[in-house]
């Protein structure tokens, strides 16, 4: 989790211009997040305000309001009526299950150094799982991307991620790190959502990879990434070494009971 940062650290200045990707809204609440994960307000410190925030992120006030109700959703910041927006003392490692954040991202929240040990891809025939996620016919070319992830030096995580061959363009490629990043710039589509089931198991074939014994347990994330047009563009399954990680799932109440708790007094 990260360190509280001293009062005499500088805020963030200036005006934050994000990639013209994913909304306003949702640029902000990435930029916002990765402010709080830098430490750039202490917990327990009030945000700037709305309209301040929206000129150093270059977005509208309802952009801002936005991105700040994603957060609290997330258990990063606390908004009060008639106060303002504050850096929550508590906050977990992963955000929310319910962000779609990268393998790096979850590691360098928890002060981490992440690296990659291993990348490599291949072309092959889907099998009847993958043809099934990705919505195409067994058998048809897919690309299969492995990748291992370290945090400080250590693997932590086995990525195998699918997407259909028809996705690449007619030149050569390179591979990077990043599976969205490659999909967007390289292929033209940008990923919306994606919907992931949580297992347990054990490391089993992965233990000479991570280092352990086979009994060690991992969690397994199985994801399907979609387009805006709710399209499958790829499916991962994910293992991360289960005594690398914690993972916290923050439960809100529902909107009805807040809003009864949160009326004020009648006097």
């Amino acid at each position: 989790m990260p360190v509280p940062c001293s009062a005499g650290r500088d805020r963030p200045r200036g005006t934050v211009r994000a990639r013209p990707c994913g909304g306003a809204a949702a640029r902000a609440a990435r930029v916002l997040r990765q402010w709080l994960s830098d430490d750039a307000w202490s917990a327990g410190e009030r945000l700037p305000s709305e309209p301040a925030l929206a000129r150093q992120l270059g977005v509208s006030r309802v952009s801002v309001r936005a991105a700040l109700a994603q957060l609290q959703s997330e258990g990063l910041v606390s908004r009060r009526h008639g106060s303002g927006t504050y850096v929550n003392s508590v906050r977990p490692l992963v955000r929310s299950l319910h962000h779609n954040v990268g393998s790096d991202e979850l590691i360098t929240s928890g002060g981490c150094v992440a690296g990659v040990a291993e990348l490599s891809w291949r072309q092959e025939r889907a099998d009847r799982d993958v043809a099934d996620r990705l919505g195409i016919e067994i058998g048809a070319p897919v690309v299969h991307l492995k990748r291992v992830r370290t945090a400080d030096g250590a693997p932590v995580t086995v990525s195998h991620d699918y997407f259909a061959a028809s996705l690449l363009p007619d030149r050569p490629i390179t591979v990077g790190p990043s599976l969205y990043e490659f999909l967007s710039t390289v292929c033209g589509v940008d990923v919306a959502f994606g919907v992931a089931t949580l297992e347990a198991a054990f490391v089993g074939d992965h233990a000479a990879v991570f280092g352990v014994a086979a009994s060690e347990l991992c969690r397994v994330i199985r994801q399907v990434d979609y387009d805006a047009a709710e399209h499958p563009v790829s499916y991962s399954i994910e293992y991360h070494l289960a005594s690398a990680f914690e993972f916290r799932l923050v439960r809100q109440r529902p909107a009805s009971a807040r809003a009864v708790s949160e009326r004020p007094p009648v006097r």
